[in-house]
């Protein structure tokens, strides 16, 4: 019985669903079609464009995650058993986030096959593939950081899984949306650059975040993830 209840904590049960599988399986039809385009067509394609491709699929895989590792908690009722369950509030934090990271670790190495892939179909080698790897493991663990504590935040203040992910959504667009007209005026353009709504999506789509985004949005999720731990440890969820 008690297993039962904590079984929703274990890497297995989050990471290994069909959700996941379909969204992969999504993102590497989407990357195959510009492999085949590259093949086809190589001027009106670059390399970069494989990896844009597969990234626009694995990107809402990346939120839907970020809302549901909490969002199953409350839908299932079990917010409170883990929380009373005696097992340190960080830990569990911790659990979940590894379970975000694994997911984005295995998503980027899908990724790099399908560019590694198109490579091998175009029979030529247009990027240094060691270093596109590290471009997109980094974009990706950046990313998947920075969501997860943004996701499980309007969780716990939402409550709905479904509400939680169009919320998410919502916050990442209409926030790239007003630093671009905060960018259009000198008194306000150089605190965009702090601020990761203006870059992380757009970073992470084209794997080319800057050690200066790097940092900032670490310190973002760092900062969201205190607020967090303070409601996870809020008593009384309903």
């Amino acid at each position: 019985m008690i297993k039962n209840k904590f079984k929703t904590i274990f890497l297995k049960q989050d990471l290994l669903s069909v959700t996941t599988f379909i969204m992969w399986f999504l993102s590497l039809i989407f990357g195959g079609i510009v492999i085949c385009s590259r093949y086809y067509v190589r001027d009106s394609f670059s390399v970069e464009d494989v990896y844009v491709m597969f990234s626009t699929l694995s990107n809402f895989l990346l939120i839907y995650m970020s809302v549901q590792l909490f969002g199953k908690e409350f839908k299932y009722r079990t917010i409170n058993i883990i929380r009373i369950c005696g097992r340190n509030h960080l830990e569990i934090i911790v659990r979940k986030l590894a379970v975000m990271l694994i997911l984005a670790i295995l998503t980027a190495c899908l990724s790099f096959l399908v560019l590694l892939f198109d490579q091998l179909i175009l029979n030529q080698l247009e990027v240094n593939l060691i270093i596109v790897f590290g471009q997109l493991l980094l974009a990706y663990v950046i990313y998947s950081v920075f969501l997860f504590v943004l996701g499980s935040l309007i969780i716990f203040l939402i409550k709905r899984t479904l509400y939680a992910f169009i919320g998410i959504i919502l916050i990442l667009r209409i926030g790239i949306t007003i630093m671009n007209i905060l960018n259009n005026f000198d008194l306000t353009s150089n605190i965009t650059h702090y601020i990761p709504l203006s870059f992380v999506e757009n970073s992470f789509t084209f794997a080319s975040y800057r050690l200066q985004q790097c940092i900032v949005t670490l310190i973002w999720s760092a900062i969201m993830l205190g607020v967090l731990s303070f409601l996870y440890r809020k008593r009384g969820y309903k």
